[in-house]
């Protein structure tokens, strides 16, 4: 896999299931636990965790993911986690970082805003509802909370599977 390559694919899921999706997590039927960045910040975001393999987390909502799972072609699911940031008076990067080291990982954006993901020394890849972003693990990166609209909701992906 190449370290410096972003694959961004656009109406990546067909649109009802989409709209099913987006009543699921963005309605009120998953619940959102606070986590702060990190452990010296005030800035935080909700997250519902669907899978972690190495905690053995499987929410009870995972069953709404299976389709979408199926169509990225995963190999082995090392963790799914959806996240929701609230809207702030300026943009703001939430901490570089990266997930994992040495699988994939992929961002699905559920809702369009101004917001995105923003790649460290380069490319910004604005959220844009059924747009799924690729990308090496390694690739150190972060969210950017939006300013347009209440809330930005991500469905974030770390597995060995499809190379980009």
């Amino acid at each position: 896999m190449k370290t410096h390559c972003v694959k961004v694919e656009d109406n990546f899921l067909d649109e009802s299931y989409l709209k099913y999706l987006q009543k699921i997590i963005m309605g009120y039927d998953i619940p959102w636990y606070s986590n702060l960045f990190t452990d010296d910040s005030e800035d935080f975001q909700f997250t519902h965790q669907f899978f972690n393999l190495y905690n053995g987390g499987l929410s009870t909502h995972f069953h709404h993911l299976e389709p979408l799972v199926a169509e990225m072609n995963i190999k082995k699911l090392h963790r799914i986690k959806a996240n929701l940031t609230l809207k702030t008076f300026f943009k703001r990067k939430r901490g570089y970082h990266t997930d994992f080291r040495n699988i994939t990982t992929s961002v699905f954006y559920l809702n369009t805003n101004n917001g995105g993901t923003k790649f460290k020394g380069g490319r910004f890849v604005k959220s844009v509802a059924n747009r799924l972003v690729t990308f090496d693990s390694n690739l150190i990166h972060t969210g950017v909370s939006c300013t347009d609209e209440k809330r930005r909701f991500v469905i974030n992906f770390n597995y060995e599977g499809t190379t980009i």
